[in-house]
């Protein structure tokens, strides 16, 4: 059966709403990372201002994601940050390259780069570690957060292009969000 004239699209005309979707879902991304980053330094700063309450939430909420020891992490205020200097690093690292993403491969681009350079974004990090370990070097907060940070924004390559997508995708007719809105949703068709 023919559509009404009323759902007509042009085949020419822009996709905006893809295109909107796709920067709402690259700003909410920015945003939640660069919010993060500010958790993690605004927990020393809550318990040096007798907000101690509020600190543990933060330090809390990262427990699960870090081993948060004094010793391998920056301090501010007294206080060690809210999680270690590499999560430190691999965090600030995402929330950089999140911002920045859009000018390196643009939001139309939804396919992820060769994982050569996830694995060569990692490769600093795991020297770091096994070269410690084996006693050959003695790393450092700067170099732990500084290989850190090229992990993170090399993961960032690899997961905004599936956000973006997944954002872009967001609304769009016979997508999980739109299914239930549409008329007849749920109905078999011939």
């Amino acid at each position: 059966m023919p559509l009404p004239a009323t759902s007509y699209v042009p085949q020419n005309a822009p996709a905006e709403g893809p295109r909107r979707r796709a920067v709402l879902a690259w700003l909410a991304v920015s945003v939640v990372a660069v919010s993060g980053v500010g958790l993690i330094f605004a927990a020393p700063l809550l318990a040096s201002s007798g907000r101690g309450w509020a600190a543990m939430l933060v330090y809390r909420a990262f427990a699960g994601l870090c081993h948060q020891q004094a010793e391998r992490s920056f301090s501010l205020d007294g206080h060690a940050l809210a999680v270690c200097a590499r999560c430190t690093g691999i965090y600030a690292g995402f929330a950089a390259c999140a911002l920045l993403y859009p000018l390196a491969r643009g939001l139309r681009r939804t396919d992820a780069p060769a994982r050569k350079w996830l694995l060569l974004a990692l490769l600093p990090t795991v020297l770091d570690f096994v070269l410690n370990f084996a006693g050959l070097w003695s790393n450092t907060h700067a170099s732990r957060a500084l290989t850190g940070a090229i992990a993170g924004a090399g993961a960032a390559f690899f997961a905004l292009p599936g956000l973006v997508d997944l954002g872009r995708s967001f609304g769009r007719r016979g997508s999980p969000t739109s299914f239930a809105r549409e008329p007849g949703a749920g109905e078999l068709r011939a």
